[in-house]
């Protein structure tokens, strides 16, 4: 951004860069509409809740009685009780990585239905073959282009917020 002074790129951007996450911080700037950082809130919760922390526990538990009842030996090199909480802990992450990845496409498709005009969707769109276009923030072709959306829509957000009327 050659035209634009450092402080105005730092009220247009904010001082970390672009958001894509949905944090309220003020100084943040996201490309997402406000319903997309809804979606991705609420996907986030459901896939912790209801897939990664069962999927985890499920896995350390599993982990913990195949240990004790001496399906899974340990190696004599360590101390026994480090080597059992070390499998554990092992398993739970494997359950939390299984439960994240296997809510990924109930996620995807909740945006296609719920925002199917938005950079997400659109994205999902492009990556599962259905548009040919790229058109999103991740395709490295158009980032300039997104960038200059961004400093519009940002723009006329300050805009409207100044004069509502």
């Amino acid at each position: 951004m050659r035209g634009l002074s450092k402080e105005e790129q730092d009220q247009l951007w904010g001082k970390k860069g672009v958001s894509l996450s949905g944090t309220k911080s003020a100084d943040k700037y996201s490309v997402l509409d406000p319903e997309e950082r809804i979606i991705i809130s609420e996907c986030q919760d459901e896939a912790f809740w209801y897939r990664s922390l069962p999927l985890s526990l499920s896995f350390a538990l599993g982990t913990f009685v195949l240990n004790q009842k001496g399906f899974l030996p340990t190696p004599s090199l360590v101390p026994n009780n480090i080597t059992k909480v070390g499998m554990i802990l092992g398993a739970s992450f494997v359950g939390f990585g299984t439960g994240q990845f296997s809510y990924s496409n109930v996620c995807a498709d909740k945006f296609l239905s719920r925002y199917p005009e938005g950079v997400v969707a659109t994205d999902i769109r492009m990556k599962r073959g259905i548009q040919t276009v790229p058109y999103s923030i991740f395709s490295p072709i158009n980032q300039q282009t997104w960038r200059q959306l961004a400093q519009m829509r940002e723009r006329s957000r300050i805009r409207d917020s100044i004069d509502p009327g």
